[in-house]
């Protein structure tokens, strides 16, 4: 089997990928030239497939993409083709849910209070606690990482409520939550969260998918997480939340604009939790990307189903 790399792994990244089978006869391209000579041969594919390289990829039959989030990754021609693409889902899930999980704990605990009184080198004790036991954790999106939040909100007693746009695709059996709806329910899991959390793909669905209105429903007790997409949470009108009192609080990592303009009004609120695009940091992500490429290879080589095959239309 004929399979490009472009761009290129590191030799010992290559040698795992090598290991998989004799079979195997991969360029692993180091310009874009290189590529450009070997597409036309490739039967699979591992990388960045440009516009420019699907011109010239006449036996490309499955592409594997470095990443997870397809957005700026699918273009139309890629999309309308007949070439199976799976992505990088799931290699991010655990550590994406603990970031997740630890916003929920700091507003529990009112350590987002703390650690600016710590800065300001006073000491007053009380905030509001909540005792995660009493609590309803609504995730918007029960994918891997939303499954994930899911384990470690039942881990802590609280009530898990989700929505999806494909509930009778989720593994919601194992997850013992207390209601999974499709996403025409949104508001029903607003209105009944005390911490809301974003996990969706961007998807043309998805943007701007928390505005005025969603924010509305919310309770005024209730904090937003966003740990998934900027564009999915208009942020002018999560600022006239926050500063309205029509919620308690809310956490991001990622946001429409990044970085994060220095004036912005997010930065001076101190019932708000800001860090930047961080929540996927881990020493264990490159492995794993190995690990699912040759995975996939082998797979691909037995005739066997792909892990993590996207609806190119969809985007996930």
């Amino acid at each position: 089997m004929n399979f490009l790399i472009y761009p290129p792994l590191t030799p010992a990244e290559l040698a795992q990928v090598q290991a998989v089978s004799p079979e195997l006869e991969i360029v692993n391209a180091l310009t874009e030239e290189d590529a450009l000579a070997a597409i036309p041969q490739a039967v699979g594919m591992y990388g960045n497939l440009t516009p420019a390289l699907l011109e010239r990829a006449e036996n490309l039959r499955w592409l594997q993409t470095p990443i997870a989030g397809l957005e700026r990754y699918m273009f139309p021609d890629l999309a309308a083709s007949d070439i199976i693409v799976s992505n990088m889902a799931k290699i991010y899930s655990d550590m994406i849910a603990d970031h997740a999980f630890c916003f929920i704990l700091m507003f529990a605990r009112g350590i987002h209070l703390y650690m600016r009184r710590q800065i300001q080198g006073v000491w007053r004790q009380g905030t509001p606690v909540h005792h995660l036991g009493d609590c309803t954790l609504g995730i918007i999106g029960l994918g891997g990482i939303g499954t994930e939040l899911a384990r470690r909100g039942k881990a802590h007693d609280m009530r898990v409520i989700a929505v999806d746009a494909r509930p009778d695709e989720t593994p919601s059996r194992f997850l013992d939550l207390e209601a999974l709806w499709s996403t025409d329910r949104l508001h029903n899991l607003l209105a009944a969260s005390d911490f809301v959390v974003s996990c969706v793909p961007q998807t043309p669905e998805t943007v701007g998918l928390i505005g005025a209105s969603e924010l509305a429903k919310m309770r005024p007790t209730a904090y937003l997480i966003n740990i998934s997409r900027g564009v999915v949470v208009k942020l002018d009108a999560l600022v006239d939340a926050l500063e309205s009192g029509r919620i308690a609080g809310a956490a991001l990592d990622v946001y429409e604009r990044e970085p994060l303009a220095a004036e912005h009004p997010l930065w001076q609120m101190e019932n708000v939790i800001l860090t930047p695009h961080v929540a996927a940091d881990n020493p264990h992500v490159p492995q794993r990307r190995i690990d699912t490429l040759k995975d996939n290879l082998r797979r691909y080589l037995n005739a066997e189903p792909l892990r993590n095959v996207v609806d190119k239309r969809r985007l996930f």
